[in-house]
């Protein structure tokens, strides 16, 4: 990909009604997204201090240059703002009100069935920080940073086992940017946006430190950055998500957002990019959703939606396609420092609904 190009996603507001307009501030005194923010880099990259919560978040497929091994890999660094009194007064904010930062990591290998994973959590100054101007950021042995001039990045994923990740990523793609004026929207509440950035489609190389031996690797990714104070509505229980890459060059997001009362808000979305870039989109009542078969972890205890099936009419050109996603490993649970903190994060590959493999998604 060359230049610094966004591809912007304009929703019509007649799906829903009028514009609902977000107030400046949340409840709590934290600034809310406002509409019409175009992302300019490198800075949207970078960290937004004031802003509730941020989150930048890589997912991958891997290979070894042999094609003998296969791993999936994610990588998360959540920003979490510090009291909203000290953030806009400017004063120098007490220990408990600096931004906090967690990082989470998970290697699957696909080939020998293991999975290890990786959390820190620091305050900010404490092995934590996030530029302001374009993307470098680390917590502890987990860091990301785009070279200079360009969008690649450099990344570096330390596990807790003492093995680690050092990769290269190039964008195939342009930054797509979602949402109705530049907003993503979760939920009826106002004050649940955010600013929503992707690049669907990263070139990956790098290599897997494990034992003292170096296996070199090649694959795809992806990354979402995430920036919001609401993040969902007070209506909403919760979301499940899924980043897919085809084999034909095509993308796919989808989110279910969960009601409290159990049924799916009709701000759930499923978009597609296709190999140029361009975005479609249907909201809830134009796809569906469905859990195929769940997984216990021997852990925790918990049961984890782990392959599911979605099926969607494309807006445009009126096709109705099944996505079969499947788990290409069970145990990819990722548990917190403390035992709590858990959940089911995983690679998946995925098939239509004729049984034939068309790509690879996380779930």
């Amino acid at each position: 990909m060359k230049g610094h190009a966004t591809v912007f996603l304009l929703m019509v507001s007649a799906v829903f009604g009028e514009w609902i307009q977000p107030p400046a501030m949340t409840d709590n005194g934290y600034p809310v997204p406002q509409p019409g923010c175009a992302p300019k880099l490198p800075r949207a990259h970078g960290s937004h201090p004031g802003y509730g919560i941020e989150w930048w978040y890589w997912v991958g497929h891997l290979q070894s240059i042999d094609g003998k091994e296969r791993f999936g890999f994610q990588s998360t660094v959540f920003r979490v703002e510090g009291a909203a009194g000290a953030v806009r007064g400017g004063v120098q904010p007490v220990f408990g009100d600096q931004q906090l930062f967690m990082a989470h990591a998970a290697l699957s290998d696909l080939t020998s069935g293991t999975y290890v994973h990786a959390e820190r959590i620091f305050r900010e100054g404490w092995q934590a920080r996030a530029s302001t101007q374009r993307l470098d950021l680390a917590v502890g042995g987990i860091t990301a940073r785009m070279l200079e001039g360009s969008e690649a990045m450099e990344k570096t994923v330390a596990l807790d086992d003492g093995s680690k990740l050092l990769l290269h990523l190039m964008p195939e793609k342009p930054l797509v940017a979602f949402g109705e004026r530049g907003l993503s929207r979760k939920g009826g509440d106002p004050a649940a946006v955010s600013w929503y950035w992707t690049y669907p489609r990263l070139t990956i190389s790098g290599e897997l430190i494990r034992d003292g031996e170096v296996t070199v690797v090649e694959g795809i990714g992806w990354l979402d950055h995430e920036i919001s104070s609401s993040q969902l509505g007070r209506e909403l229980d919760g979301w499940d998500w899924t980043a897919i890459q085809l084999d034909d060059g095509t993308e796919v997001k989808a989110y279910r957002l969960r009601t409290n009362a159990g049924g799916a808000d009709p701000w759930s979305a499923i978009y597609w990019i296709d190999a140029e870039g361009q975005l479609e989109v249907s909201y809830a009542d134009g796809f569906m959703w469905d859990t195929v078969s769940e997984w216990e972890s021997e852990t925790t205890g918990n049961r984890y939606p782990t392959e599911v099936q979605i099926e969607a009419t494309h807006p445009r050109t009126g096709e109705r396609i099944i996505y079969r996603l499947e788990p290409m490993l069970d145990a990819q649970e990722f548990v917190g420092n403390r035992g709590d903190n858990a959940y089911w994060e995983g690679a998946c590959r995925v098939f239509d609904g004729s049984g034939n493999a068309i790509g690879r998604a996380y779930l």
